[in-house]
């Protein structure tokens, strides 16, 4: 008898299947867990002129606590928010710092608000903001680190991109091809942008253990135009699929990224989108007898039914294996999706860290066993040539094969792995 799952129900965020970790573990890692009871916001940093940068914030209403339990009996929400900046995560003299309060009042039918700081430039290449905010109504907060780059580079914080319609901020890098956006530079004297096209033809990660020398990006663009600026701003609209690199300055190797892996990202809804995020559980024949079978979607049922050895379980786990490739490219996307990049990878296969430590150019998740109180912890640093914010490459080590195989053993086994 053939499974007869409902797959492609995946495409919705089932986030209270996304971790299962066990009662009692705590996790300070809020910032890629959506199921933890914190703020999750999102940001967007543009150098508005050589005197100042914008500082764009995007908060999901959906998290937030209105109350009418104020003087003024109007039903809000109320976020302080405070920022620092200092010289390096780890120096904590302050260079410049400010409060707020974001009164919000309830809205029907309104998913997100957006607001901005307006910071004053410091005279560095490099800095960093510390930003932390809580909601009063309720016990949430963010902490969060935004990594400035004030170099001559023509990099990404040079750039911002808005909705053409209503002119509203976009925080991620993905767009629709049916998006209609308006990108502009801080430079408003530009004359016009070049913009490159790219094929997706990036594949994912490969194993932590993995030690040999990995390759340099090799980005050959297919296609280039330029589009006339005015003001500093070009119309951005396109019709076809790829990584886009929207350049001011032809001579700089950096720019705006943009990119369209499918119009319904960074969901998974089709049946060969599931079986390319199931490869690193699969063998590479596994893999190849999926992507040739005629029935992708019975093949990639069939995988899960047998690590399950029954159908509540297979439909279980494939949920929350789905689930985190859709949070890995809601998080990581760069310039391939986010479950295919190395913070991608570990994510999924290990599920949210219990710990991120930040530094000016890396991340360290740790994992926690606290039972046999041990430690598994992976850095992942930012290569010089970063595309975007989002470029973080694992430093891979042979000492990591052991605990892969075996959290590759669980899930084939039909259990959620966690350290």
């Amino acid at each position: 008898m053939k499974p007869k799952y409902l797959i492609l129900l995946l495409i919705l965020f089932v986030s209270s299947c996304l971790t299962q970790k066990p009662q009692g573990t705590k996790t300070s890692a809020s910032g890629y867990n959506p199921t933890s009871f914190v703020l999750h916001p999102q940001f967007k940093l543009f150098h508005i002129s050589n005197s100042y940068s914008k500082l764009y914030i995007k908060l999901f209403t959906n998290e937030l606590r209105f109350s009418s339990a104020n003087t003024e009996r109007i039903n809000q929400a109320i976020i302080k928010i405070k920022y620092v900046i200092k010289p390096s995560v780890k120096n904590n003299t302050v260079l410049d710092s400010a409060q707020t309060t974001l009164k919000i009042k309830k809205t029907e039918n309104q998913t997100s608000i957006v607001s901005f700081f307006k910071l004053k430039n410091i005279n560095r290449e490099h800095y960093i903001i510390e930003i932390s905010m809580a909601d009063m109504y309720a016990n949430k907060k963010s902490h969060s680190y935004i990594r400035v780059n004030n170099s001559d580079d023509d990099n990404e914080q040079y750039y911002m991109s808005f909705k053409a319609e209503n002119h509203k901020p976009i925080f991620t890098e993905y767009f629709r091809l049916s998006d209609s956006l308006i990108i502009m530079h801080k430079n408003t004297l530009i004359k016009q942008m070049q913009i490159k096209h790219f094929p997706n033809r990036f594949h994912e990660a490969v194993k932590p253990s993995e030690t040999q020398e990995v390759n340099s990006i090799q980005m050959k663009a297919d296609t280039s135009r330029t589009e006339k600026a005015t003001l500093g701003k070009i119309s951005f609209k396109v019709n076809k699929r790829g990584i886009y690199i929207i350049k001011a300055d032809t001579l700089k190797n950096k720019g705006m990224l943009k990119v369209n892996f499918s119009n319904t990202y960074p969901l998974l809804t089709k049946s060969v989108e599931l079986i390319q995020a199931t490869k690193y559980l699969l063998s590479d024949k596994e893999y190849q007898n999926m992507m040739q079978s005629d029935n992708k979607k019975l093949s990639i049922d069939n995988f899960w039914l047998q690590a399950a050895k029954n159908k509540e379980r297979a439909r279980e786990i494939l949920k929350i294996w789905y689930n985190r490739a859709i949070y890995a490219n809601y998080y990581f996307t760069s310039y391939k999706e986010g479950w295919k990049t190395d913070r991608g990878m570990i994510y999924m296969v290990y599920g949210p860290p219990d710990d991120i430590k930040n530094f000016d150019d890396a991340e360290k998740w740790v994992y926690i066993n606290t039972k046999e109180d041990k430690k598994l912890e992976f850095i992942f640093v930012i290569p010089q040539q970063a595309i975007s914010k989002n470029d973080f490459i694992l430093l891979r080590d042979a000492k990591y094969i052991t605990s892969w195989n075996r959290a590759v053993k669980s899930w084939r086994s039909g259990f959620v792995y966690h350290y």
